[in-house]
């Protein structure tokens, strides 16, 4: 059963001890004591207030002793709640327990309708961000996507006492007037505001594809079937944010400090991978790695990516 909790009042006592202190002190403590760097054995959804609203969490269970990690997906996430979405996190993130805790980290929900516009700029959704990741035993990890990475590029310049190791997967900082992603966006952004939630997921679904591949007819048929999203305002929101040059962070790209790995795919139709590669040569030491066949779902079709995650994860444990 899904719980919603909030962080326990002594997380941050135990947030000052290594990781090697409080793997031992959970040895002695039993199955009974945790912290959020090693969640329970039951998956936890948590809200964390932040001004004008809340953001959600999603820690999985089990989790290692490894640097925490938190997880930022692409401007979909804003279409529902994370709460609901449990078992869809638990499939994709349960494989990077085995090194160190997960938690996937949603955006903002406004408890006023007319906050929503402020809430979905992605340097605000940064702040919140940051909200969330202080109740965890930090810094952190970031593992980002798409839109999760221009949040996590803002929250590493922000917060940098937070950040400890990026990966940035088909991530772009900043939204050009004349890029293919300004177009897509904008018939995202026009299709959501229609309602034409058939036709937007018909599309997003061809779009996500590596660029030349064949017509999946049968897949674009299927996702028009995808229920109506719950929050399509956040979404809408996000994504004209996203094409406001006020969220382009490419001018503090140098003041990431922290080891940052992106990759990109050759055949990305959404974020063109010389987006990707501007992020990697404007932040000091980054490596950029590209899979030529790779479409924008970096994270499913870029060859052997959770292995080249993990082994640059394990680099800062």
């Amino acid at each position: 059963m899904i719980k919603h909790r909030r962080q326990p009042p002594e997380t941050s006592q135990l947030c000052t001890l290594s990781v090697h202190e409080r793997v031992a002190r959970r040895q002695r403590s039993g199955p009974l004591w945790q912290d959020a760097a090693m969640p329970a054995d039951e998956p936890q959804v948590r809200s964390t207030p932040i001004r004008g609203g809340r953001i959600e969490t999603f820690t999985l269970p089990g989790g290692g002793p490894g640097v925490p990690l938190v997880v930022l997906g692409g401007v979909e996430t804003a279409l529902r709640p994370l709460a609901g979405t449990e078992n869809v996190l638990l499939r994709r993130w349960s494989g990077r327990t085995a090194r160190r805790g997960v938690t996937v980290v949603g955006r903002p929900l406004a408890d006023d309708a007319a906050e929503t516009e402020r809430l979905t700029h992605p340097r605000v959704i940064a702040d919140a961000v940051a909200a969330a990741v202080r109740g965890l035993c930090g810094p952190v990890a970031v593992e980002a996507e798409s839109g999760g990475g221009l949040i996590s590029l803002w929250l590493t310049v922000d917060h940098p006492e937070l950040v400890s190791r990026l990966v940035l997967a088909s991530v772009a900082s900043e939204t050009l007037s004349d890029s293919p992603m300004t177009e897509r966006m904008a018939q995202w952004i026009d299709l959501a505001e229609k309602g034409a939630w058939a036709e937007f997921f018909a599309r997003m679904a061809v779009q996500m594809k590596p660029a030349g591949s064949a017509p999946a007819d049968a897949f674009a048929v299927a996702a028009g079937f995808q229920p109506k999203p719950a929050t399509p305002e956040r979404f809408i929101g996000e994504l004209k944010a996203t094409l406001d040059p006020s969220s382009f962070v490419t001018d503090r790209l140098g003041e990431v400090s922290v080891p940052t790995l992106v990759l990109a795919g050759g055949q990305d139709q959404v974020v063109p991978p010389e987006g990707s590669r501007l992020v990697a040569e404007r932040i000091p030491g980054a490596r950029f790695e590209e899979d030529p066949e790779s479409g924008h779902t970096v994270r499913s079709s870029f060859r052997g990516y959770d292995q080249l995650v993990e082994a640059f994860l394990a680099e800062g444990d």
